[in-house]
């Protein structure tokens, strides 16, 4: 079985099941990564521009049997759409290309699209206008104050958003976007996510994360980030019957992820959604030790996952100043370290990485203390908003038993 890979990101996780099952992989990538991967794996060139007929030619050039869309890399997430249409022309060939249905695809590769069925189905999202040109931007101001987010219809991840804090910004943003934008209130509370993956008979769920307080640079990754964590009863309620009514009305094929937020008045709020898996995969990994990367190939296998993806343990994850060598880890934790590869160089952005501590229960105070003993200016964030997350993810993981399921009423999901 030929499998073709198409992009770099997290190759190193992806391949190792495939290369257990016996698979022949080519990784098309934008960049060699030919030092980056183990012998035997073929590297091949990705286009920097492509179409459905491109796509079609480039893996029947590699004589795919497989081809895996590899979602979080720069270009594929506006892709989407292109690749259910491209999966759906190549099934009478034989050849399986496992990626999430079209209606799907457009929910997750465009904010406007996604507003718009939220509204129609119920699903709980901020208020918000929908504007094609400056004009209407000035108006959906009026009606929703300010601050808001403007967002671009369609835009990769890191791009196309603006927190828009007074009308001098305002104006600026006007000439700057792509319209159609989604303008959007700025939501007030603690942000979550949430990672799923979906096949043919169940959507497994990895425990829910917190991304920390919503702020107005709309950098999530520059928190000190947690999991798992607990959803108030409402909010876990709604969450629950949002993804039964996206699984059952829309047929997700692979990995996605949500953020959302919980409003200080205990009101879920949905506030994007994407046809991949996102920065937090490491922390469910950590936590659970079920690798969401892993499982994906698992399931491009036609198998099911091993286990169920429960907290074991919490996983902190602490944004570091590049130059910043953190301590050896208490005993009885573990601290992993996660450099991007070659091709994709995150998290080593902006100045900082990102480590994750595993914390097993009985082990919360030996974590307390080594936080507290850390040298100044080696995290990005204070020792006591890390501390603050330790303590929001105990709380989650004694409660775990209490947390398997999300909801009632049969959500075909489970944590």
């Amino acid at each position: 079985m030929r499998v073709v890979v198409l992009g770099e990101f997290r190759v190193d996780r992806l391949i190792p099941p495939l290369r257990q099952d016996g698979a022949d992989v080519t990784v098309l990538a934008s960049a060699g990564l030919e030092s980056f991967l183990e012998p035997g794996v073929e590297c091949g060139v990705l286009p920097a521009a492509l179409s459905e007929g491109v796509l079609r030619r480039l893996l029947g050039d590699y004589g795919a049997d497989v081809a895996v869309p590899n979602l979080g890399c720069l270009g594929q997430e506006q892709f989407l759409p292109v690749y259910a249409r491209v999966a759906a022309g190549v099934r009478a060939a034989g050849l399986r290309m496992p990626v999430h249905a079209e209606g799907f695809a457009t929910l997750a590769s465009d904010k406007v699209a996604l507003h718009r069925i939220a509204r129609q189905r119920g699903w709980p999202v901020p208020r918000a206008e929908v504007c094609a040109v400056a004009g209407a931007m000035r108006e959906a101001i009026g009606e929703l104050g300010l601050p808001v987010l403007v967002k671009e219809a369609r835009s990769e991840f890191h791009a196309g958003r603006h927190y828009v804090r007074d009308i001098d910004h305002f104006d600026r943003v006007c000439g700057e976007v792509t319209y159609p934008v989604l303008v959007q209130q700025a939501v007030e509370g603690e942000e979550f996510a949430i990672e799923l993956l979906s096949g043919a008979s169940r959507t497994v769920a990895w425990p829910v994360a917190s991304l920390g307080r919503l702020d107005g640079d709309c950098a999530p990754g520059k928190r000190v980030r947690v999991a798992p964590a607990e959803l108030p009863g409402r909010a876990r309620a709604e969450l629950a019957a949002t993804v039964a009514d996206m699984v059952e009305a829309f047929s997700p094929w692979g990995p996605w992820q949500m953020d959302l937020a919980v409003t200080d008045d205990g009101r879920l709020q949905v506030i994007e959604l994407n046809g991949r898996l996102s920065g937090v995969s490491n922390m469910s990994w950590v936590s659970t030790g079920v690798d969401p990367h892993a499982a994906h190939m698992e399931a491009v296998l036609g198998r099911a996952p091993r286990r169920r993806p429960r907290a074991a343990r919490a996983a902190l994850e602490l944004p570091v100043h590049n130059d910043a060598v953190l301590p050896p880890a208490p005993a009885g934790t573990e601290l992993t370290p996660f450099p991007g590869n070659p091709a994709n160089p995150g998290p080593l952005i902006g100045g900082y990485q990102r480590s994750v501590l595993g914390v097993p229960y009985e082990r919360a105070a030996a974590a307390r203390a080594w936080l507290a003993g850390l040298p100044t200016g080696v995290l990005l964030n204070s020792p006591e908003e890390a501390a603050d997350q330790l303590e929001r993810g105990m709380r989650a993981l004694g409660q775990r038993g209490q947390l398997d399921q999300l909801g009632q009423g049969g959500a075909p999901f489970i944590v």
